[in-house]
């Protein structure tokens, strides 16, 4: 009998190198969006940009911006997609579907969206036709504000 180490004795070099890096691994990228005429003061935008970041959080997301538009951006969607490809991200977290128009479609040709409240996951519809894209991304009509009332908070 030897008391030389049985083989699982010695460190599994790969699975050390993949604990290593997963502790070094950066979490995915998140832009917050909020559509301004929603809120009625400056703390109820501080808020949502407060529950925004908790759910990055929850989600295990890192916020590299916080994109707040108001009527005087017609382009509203076609600036998210624009900063969502230069930042090179695919999550877009919004207080509610009320701040990017009642209507998920509009973000999720082109990333996946999270909800504060009702805490919710749209994922992005891949193989999306170019003429969807070219809707979801057209500037509003002058005049037009998606401000509506929204049903039960921010």
């Amino acid at each position: 009998m030897t008391d030389a180490p049985e083989p699982d004795d010695y460190p599994d070099p790969l699975a050390e190198a993949l604990k290593m890096a997963r502790g070094l691994a950066q979490p995915d990228k998140a832009v917050i969006y909020i559509f301004r005429p929603l809120l009625t003061t400056k703390a109820d935008l501080d808020w949502a940009e407060f529950y925004a970041r908790q759910r990055a959080h929850a989600l295990g997301l890192r916020v590299v911006w916080v994109l707040t538009a108001d009527n005087s951006h017609q382009d509203r969607m076609g600036m998210l997609y624009r900063l969502l490809r230069q930042i090179d991200c695919a999550v877009v977290i919004t207080p509610s579907l009320a701040h990017v128009g009642g209507n998920p479609r509009r973000v999720t040709a082109f990333a996946d969206l999270q909800t504060v409240d009702p805490a919710e996951c749209h994922h992005w519809r891949t193989r999306v036709p170019r003429y969807e894209l070219d809707e979801a991304l057209a500037p509003e009509p002058q005049g037009h504000s998606d401000a509506r009332a929204s049903e039960g908070g921010v």
